[in-house]
Formats: structure tokens, sequence, C-alpha cells
């Protein structure tokens, strides 16, 4: 999604107000009223105050992205920015913080959750993005470099540079061999690992086959239009880590089929640097759980849902708490269907909130999802993302366990009710910090385990 083509430098403004109330006050009113009419000004503004109060949308880089769905907006986006001086009172019960940037997002689409956590990562403490922006020295500058950071960019001499560098005869070599191989071998689609290099814009000159998808953790990654991009984190430096989450990601959003074959192309990460190629055979490497794409997710789980607590888990996995990694299990599925199956071990922290305000789809519930998995037991979700419970027992018939020795209660619970339950479910291992999917009672590892 492209925010930018929703956002006019008209919309991007200078706030005057020294209150957060105030702000969004200012950037509702540059909205047109052929986008949001007068009379829902005041129902929005109540709206956004009130989310704020629930989950606060402030990122520590010192950007703020209020947001709200409003049904009746005329556009399926509605975006305002407004550059702040100082610190400003965000919500009532806490001292004034320092703000730099108000994005305002808008939407009368209930599923905008996932185009918010694409905007917010572009927005986060180590976002050269947000250097750009907080250090544009006037407000025309300041307009460019918004519209910069959500408008697709286009190569340059410069680029063409950084990208080849010294590796350049080698990166090239690459990529024909590449084009090559997944001919010979009838893929159909080539797979590439953006964050393998340091400066991505070149490569779609030197790389002509008709499907490709990127993998990358920035969104704002240029590509060509036509090429996929699956959004996926890389918590390590090692070839190729990404894969299998991508190709995860990409079964559930339908961007890869079961019958493909895929040539992979990578590289350490951020070395700039492509020197290794393979070639996935989606339907071999998925036998244990693949069987069409319609029994891969249960239904009426949708596939964003699955990519966000992927993105969770892993974080879970690698970063966890003190360097360790945080064991914990993510049910997935109808909740109705789930409800005999758990047992609330403490009293439901999620019980009584908002269903916006306890979805998995918003970027802001993270760290509340990450805290929660500190706790015994299973976190509950449903298919539309919303978060059922923390801290749940699973209790089911006794089966017969068919997992691999130096599993425990953990592996056994998400095995037991992925068999009595239409539900996918992960796990991360406390020891090893490998994420293992359980689908129908078949399990699949889709991280490497750790080392050290």
């Amino acid at each position: 999604m492209r925010l930018g083509s929703f956002l006019t430098k008209s919309r991007i403004i200078e706030a005057g107000s020294p209150d957060f109330k105030g702000v969004l006050a200012e950037l509702l009113a540059v909205i047109p009223e052929s986008v949001l009419p007068s009379k829902l000004r005041a129902e929005a503004l109540r709206g956004l105050i009130e989310k704020e109060d629930a989950v606060s949308t402030y990122l520590e880089s010192g950007v703020c992205v209020p947001h709200i769905l409003i049904p009746k907006l005329k556009r399926k986006y509605a975006v305002a920015v407004g550059r702040c001086r100082g610190k400003i009172r965000i919500r009532a019960n806490e001292e004034p913080k320092d703000v730099s940037t108000v994005f305002l997002l808008l939407s009368n689409d209930a599923s905008y959750m996932e185009t918010l956590s694409l905007f917010t990562k572009l927005f986060s403490s180590d976002s050269e993005v947000v250097e750009k922006i907080k250090n544009a020295p006037d407000l025309a500058s300041y307009r460019d470099a918004v519209l910069g950071a959500l408008r697709p960019q286009t190569a340059t001499a410069k680029d063409a540079e950084t990208f080849w560098g010294k590796d350049g005869k080698t990166n090239k070599l690459v990529l024909a061999s590449a084009m090559k191989i997944a001919k010979v071998a009838k893929c159909s689609m080539i797979m590439l690992m953006g964050d393998s290099f340091k400066n991505f814009a070149d490569v779609p000159k030197f790389l002509d086959f008709d499907k490709v998808a990127v993998v990358s953790d920035n969104p704002a990654l240029p590509k060509p239009e036509k090429w996929q991009m699956i959004n996926v984190k890389a918590f390590s430096p090692l070839r190729f880590s990404q894969v299998r989450s991508a190709i995860m990601i990409g079964i559930t959003r339908g961007i890869i089929d079961a019958k493909d074959r895929i040539c992979c192309i990578g590289g350490v990460l951020g070395s700039g640097l492509a020197d290794s190629i393979i070639v996935l055979d989606i339907e071999k490497e998925f036998s244990s759980i693949f069987k069409g794409r319609k029994n891969l997710l249960p239904d009426g789980v949708k596939p964003e849902v699955i990519e966000r607590v992927i993105g969770i888990a892993n974080e879970l996995s690698v970063e966890g708490r003190e360097g360790k990694p945080v064991g914990s299990i993510f049910v997935i599925g109808d909740i109705e269907e789930l409800r005999p199956h758990i047992k609330q071990l403490i009293l439901n922290p999620f019980y009584g909130y908002k269903p916006d305000d306890r979805n998995i789809l918003n970027p802001f519930m993270d760290e509340t999802v990450k805290e929660y998995s500190l706790i015994d037991g299973a976190i509950i979700i449903g298919g539309n993302g919303i978060l059922e419970a923390a801290g749940a027992l699973i209790h089911t018939p006794d089966f017969k366990l068919q997992l691999p020795g130096g599993l425990g209660a953990r592996h056994a619970a998400a095995y037991s009710i992925s068999l009595i339950a239409d539900c996918i479910v992960f796990a991360v291992s406390s020891s090893t910090g490998q994420i293992t999917l359980f689908r129908k009672g078949q399990m699949l590892p889709i991280s490497e385990k750790r080392k050290g």
C-alpha cells in the first residue's frame, strides 16, 4: 500500500498546539470536507483520544501514529502529518514527551491494521527515515522528507555505484547465473533476500524474470510495481535465515503456490554481496503439512494474522528476555471451537478491551503480547487477529504423541490442540529458540535452533 498517494503537501503542516488533542484537531482540519465531512470530525477526535488513552501510539523515535476506523470516510485512507516542537503531553496521566512528528491515519477499511503495521515500521527508532525527517531544516524540506518516505524511490547513478561497489562483478554474475539456473530448473519464481544488499534500488535493472518476490524487513524497499514484497524481520546474519518464514507468509497470502519451484538469491545480511543461490520445491519442502492452500490455513484465519504472529514469535525466539528465548504458544483459530479445550490459569488480561485495542495486527500491541508470553499458558487468537486470552491452559483428550525426543509439555500441548481443533499453532522453544508450526498433528520447524 502506497500511503503517499493519500497525502499531499498541504496536509503536512507545522503544528502549533502545545497539547496532543490540539495537534489532532489541527490535522483533522486539513483533511478536505469531501474526504472527512465536518459532522464526523468531533466524533473522530473523541475516538482518537480514547484510543490513545487505551493504547499509546507513541514510538521511542519521537513519532506518534494515532489512527482510527471511520466507516463513513469517503476514501479508503486519509493521512495528515504534523511537525511538532518540544514536549507534548500525550496522555493525561503521563509526563510530556518529546514528539517530533504526528502521523494521523484514518481509514474506512476494517482491515487497516496491516497497513498501520507497515506504516509504523518506517518510523521505528532505528529508521534512517526518522532521522531525515527530524533533521529537516524547514517545512519545505520536511514535506519532501515525509513524502519521500511514503512514496516509491527510483534508482540513481549514486545508488548503482553503492550497490555494485567493489563486489559489483560478483553481484552481476550471481544475478545472471540465477536467471539461467531458474530457467534450466524450471523455476516459477525468483526470491531475493533484499536485506543482503546495502542498496537495492539498482537490482531490478539486472534481473529480468516474470515472477519475483523480495524478502525484506524494510517495507519501503524500492522495487518494480509487479514484484511482490514479503516483510520478514531478519534476526540472524545467516544466509537465507528468512526463507522459511517468508515462504510460510507467501503461501498464506497466495503469493506462493504449492506447485511453485523457487530460485532464492541471497548473501550475508547487510554485506552488499549476493553470493548464494538455492532452488526450493515448495511441495517437497512443506510436504509434512501442505496439502493444498485450503488446508494450510483454518477457515476464517487471515494471512496477515499469521504474518504478525510469526514476527512476534521470531522476536521472542531471538531477543526474548535478557538474551534468552521466551517459550510460548500461540493458538490461532475459531474461538468457539477452541473454547472447550482451554481454561484460564489467571484472570484474562484481554477481557473488556475493545476489539481494535486488542488486535494483534495493531503494531502497538507487540510489547503487550510479548510481556504476556512470559506467563505460563497459551495466547489464544481469533482468526481476525483479536486477542482472546493469555495464560490459558490447553486440555485435550489423551493422544499418542509422535514428537521428536527433547520436546516437552509446550510442544505436546501445541500438537494435541492442533489435532482436536481446526487451528494453527506456533510454539517457541525456551531452550533452543526454535519456532515450530503445528497443523493437524503435523509439525514444521520454521526457524533454525540457536547455537551457543
